[in-house]
């Protein structure tokens, strides 16, 4: 899997920095634009070179299938419901991850026995759907597979969505203007430039720009894909469960605490869970269910 880590060792890879360079705004923004670059662009190469093989436990009932977005982004879909439930949980995975990955294939055959369908695709551009990834683009994706079941006649009110890592910034975009039974985000960040400001501190960077990287507010920062869970969740009026880990290397604990806090969302339930597993296992898919089993 391509991590957080393996863009921050590219990152260094660079040498954006040479060690009498004068440091200027620009070349401090230039760190930052190629950081980005480096982590979508590696990360979609990843997703579309590995695939996992179907666990045997999600072969009946899973039916694979392909939806043309607005844009003419082709989607590669599972739609997954052997127990023809009319109850469904659509699934948005983190950036390094695709729809087949061996720890969410658990986390669907856990939701199909708790009674649910599941819609697991891959974002445009990752995995085997075309396009390229983007933070709006991500966005038209879930709604067009909002759209695929409602034309199944799946009711909004029996529709919920579930995100991990970066996927939790597009399931919160997307609750944020759409009508859902319930939004879980599992390991979360609260804005896309606080999470550059952690990434800053494990790069290689001299000290003063990192420093200064720290101090940069919020608007100066050149990112495509600025991803804000505080701003989301304000207007997420479904209710929300945040799940996340004390010692989580990837996204640290203290911006999903950040997020709780500044959100002021009435609806919002926070679990924190022992131990420092950034990937989804069978504890955070245990909270998901049970909350979820509250609502629908």
């Amino acid at each position: 899997m391509y991590t957080v880590g393996c863009a921050i060792k590219d990152t260094d890879k660079l040498k954006i920095f040479g060690e009498n360079d004068t440091f200027n705004i620009f070349s401090i923004l230039k760190s930052v634009k190629n950081y980005e670059s480096i982590f979508y662009n590696t990360n979609a190469v990843y997703t579309k070179e590995h695939e996992t093989p179907l666990d045997n436990g999600l072969k009946r009932g899973l039916k694979k299938i392909k939806l043309l977005t607005i844009d003419k982004a082709e989607l590669d879909v599972w739609d997954i419901n052997p127990l023809k439930s009319e109850k469904y949980i659509i699934f948005c995975h983190g950036i390094c991850s695709e729809k087949s990955n061996l720890l969410q294939q658990k986390v669907y055959m856990k939701f199909i026995k708790a009674g649910y369908g599941v819609i697991a695709f891959d974002y445009r551009g990752r995995g085997k759907s075309s396009g390229i990834f983007s933070r709006k683009g991500a966005i038209t994706d879930v709604e067009t597979i909002y759209q695929h079941l409602l034309n199944k006649r799946i009711k909004l009110q029996n529709t919920g969505i579930v995100g991990h890592s970066m996927g939790s910034a597009v399931a919160a975009d997307f609750s944020a203007a759409n009508s859902v039974a319930f939004t879980v985000l599992i390991n979360p960040f609260s804005t896309a430039t606080d999470m550059l400001k952690e990434i800053a501190k494990k790069t290689n960077m001299p000290e003063l720009v990192q420093k200064i990287i720290q101090k940069l507010p919020s608007f100066l920062f050149p990112l495509n894909n600025k991803f804000d869970n505080i701003k989301a969740l304000r207007k997420i009026k479904s209710p929300v469960c945040i799940i996340h880990t004390k010692e989580d290397s990837d996204i640290p604990v203290k911006l999903a605490r950040k997020l709780c806090k500044k959100s002021n969302n009435k609806k919002l339930k926070y679990i924190e869970l022992d131990g420092g597993d950034h990937e989804i296992n069978d504890e955070k898919t245990d909270c998901c269910i049970q909350f979820i089993k509250q609502i629908l």
